[in-house]
């Protein structure tokens, strides 16, 4: 267990090996845009709660983690109290798919699994990574099925995956009552293809979706591009 600085923040977090957050959870947070009018939020597969740290300087709302596996909850508790932010976040150790005790959430955020569980998953990494990386207990239809469920009408739904999984999102959106208005892609290099992708949909929303500007990592080997130096760099 290590305490570090929370990368472009003036919080603290622990972190285990296998357990820390990676560049998803920085991309993220980044392309939240939270409103003034949020009361509540819900944090989906929190992990160690990085995410809510990060938005916990966004906004004044009530951020509420679910996480699934009972070491990161605990951790994600440890982050909290570390922070001293018991008053606004929360975490609970549950499936997602069980939650029925949550209604009117004006926002909804997630770096979920990516990977389908199939024949040709290559199962050779610890049983908590899979879960983290693999729609082992959520797949993109739950995911998004149960957000819809919970969201208020006109609440928001923020989520980073992978551009291969862009129909199956768009589909499964539409299917679901939420209507995607922001399209972000992300690249490692400006001339390579994009391997994330930043999704913002609204329940019951006016069609119409933006595709904003991309995102580019690095600039040379090893070189982040101005704008990720500055992120790395920043410090509230």
């Amino acid at each position: 267990m290590v305490t570090r600085d929370l990368i472009g923040s003036n919080k603290k977090i622990k972190q285990e090996t296998g357990m820390s957050f990676n560049l998803d959870t920085i991309l993220l947070s980044l392309f939240i845009k939270t409103r003034k009018s949020d009361k509540k939020i819900v944090d989906v597969g929190t992990g160690n709660g990085a995410l809510m740290l990060y938005l916990s300087e966004k906004t004044k709302a009530k951020i509420i983690g679910v996480e699934i596996q009972e070491k990161r909850y605990h951790l994600a508790l440890e982050n909290i109290k570390l922070n001293s932010l018991e008053d606004q976040l929360s975490c609970h150790h549950i499936d997602y798919n069980e939650i029925d005790f949550m209604k009117d959430i004006d926002m909804v955020v997630s770096n979920p699994p990516f990977f389908k569980v199939n024949q040709e998953t290559k199962r050779n990494l610890s049983l908590d990574s899979e879960i983290a990386r693999h729609e082992i207990y959520l797949n993109l239809e739950q995911l998004i099925k149960k957000t819809s469920q919970i969201l208020k009408h006109g609440g928001s739904f923020y989520m980073i995956h992978r551009p291969d999984r862009l129909t199956d999102i768009m589909n499964l959106c539409n299917k679901f009552d939420l209507v995607v208005k922001e399209i972000q892609f992300v690249h490692p290099y400006i001339h390579k293809e994009p391997n994330h992708l930043l999704i913002k949909a609204v329940k019951k929303g006016n069609e119409g979706v933006k595709i904003l500007p991309p995102l580019v990592i690095y600039q040379s080997q090893n070189e982040y591009t101005e704008y990720f130096k500055a992120v790395y760099s920043k410090k509230d």
